[in-house]
């Protein structure tokens, strides 16, 4: 997944709210005139809520002024970085924060009005930089864990032939290995490791099984199934269930309350119906 998408809104005569999304402050400005596109998840409702919700309550404030938005890093002097400058001399260090947890600072707001003669004010500040929230950076963490698709566990049977018997238990074996992720949000490294919690087997003939134990071959089976006499074939598939822990900045391992789940291909059998028949002689 990829995060921090950033753009800005032009407002020409009616303002209306605009929210700009998190930054890196080394990233360069974003481009402004452009029609936002992004989740709520990816804006700074802070700098929402500083500059364009004074009337509170969610009101929206309207300006007869046309004006224009910018979220890019500061040069020194107090100047944003825009599309004209390109490059800028960058403020000295001690005035952009050192953000928890390995986060980057969100990049300044800018405002500028037009005047009546047509031209453009000079870029002045709407928000400084400012660190995101650590439950801003989970939301984000919670996000990458749910649209997480693990690589789905291999299973296997025995008899691996693709033909098995009535009556006669089929074994089924599941790879019970770890996952793990890694990702960047808000400038934090952030990894994501995923544990096999549950195994559900459907044998394909409407039966499931439900267990925790990945299963073992031949002679030591602990899952199996026997198919009755009802079918000729059937399709086995397997459903694992993940639970999921994350840390950042390589810190201390923390659970997360939801789990993710993946099916495995489906595994096509012949079920064979072996029958004992009565014959004179001896069987040669």
């Amino acid at each position: 997944m990829k995060w921090g998408v950033v753009v800005g809104v032009v407002l020409v005569f009616v303002l209306v709210t605009v929210v700009g999304p998190a930054a890196r402050a080394e990233e360069g400005p974003e481009e402004i005139g452009v029609e936002a596109g992004v989740d709520d998840d990816d804006f700074d409702v802070e700098a929402k809520r500083d500059w364009l919700d004074e009337g509170g309550g969610g009101a929206t404030q309207v300006s007869s002024t046309p004006r224009e938005y910018l979220r890019s890093p500061a040069c020194a002097g107090g100047t944003p970085m825009t599309a004209e400058t390109e490059t800028c001399s960058p403020l000295a260090a001690g005035m952009i924060p050192d953000c928890p947890g390995g986060m980057a600072p969100i990049a300044p707001l800018w405002m500028r009005e037009q005047l009546v003669d047509g031209t453009w004010s000079a870029w002045s500040v709407a928000a400084w930089y400012s660190c995101p929230s650590e439950a801003d950076l989970f939301a984000l963490i919670e996000r990458e864990w749910t649209e997480l698709r693990p690589d789905p566990s291999e299973a296997s049977l025995q008899p691996a032939t693709g033909v098995v018997y009535a009556t006669v238990p089929t074994i089924a074996i599941a790879e019970d290995g770890l996952r793990h992720h890694s990702a960047v949000l808000l400038g934090a490294d952030v990894d994501i490791r995923a544990t096999p919690a549950t195994f559900t087997w459907s044998w394909g003939d409407g039966d499931e099984t439900t267990t925790s134990d990945p299963g073992a071959p031949y002679p030591d089976a602990t899952v199996t199934h026997a198919y009755g006499r009802a079918l000729d074939s059937a399709t086995v598939t397997l459903t694992t269930t993940w639970s999921g822990e994350y840390r950042v900045a390589d810190g201390t391992w923390a659970p997360f309350d939801t789990t993710i789940a993946t099916t495995s291909p489906g595994i096509t059998l012949a079920v064979l119906h072996p029958r004992a028949v009565l014959v004179d002689g001896p069987l040669s």
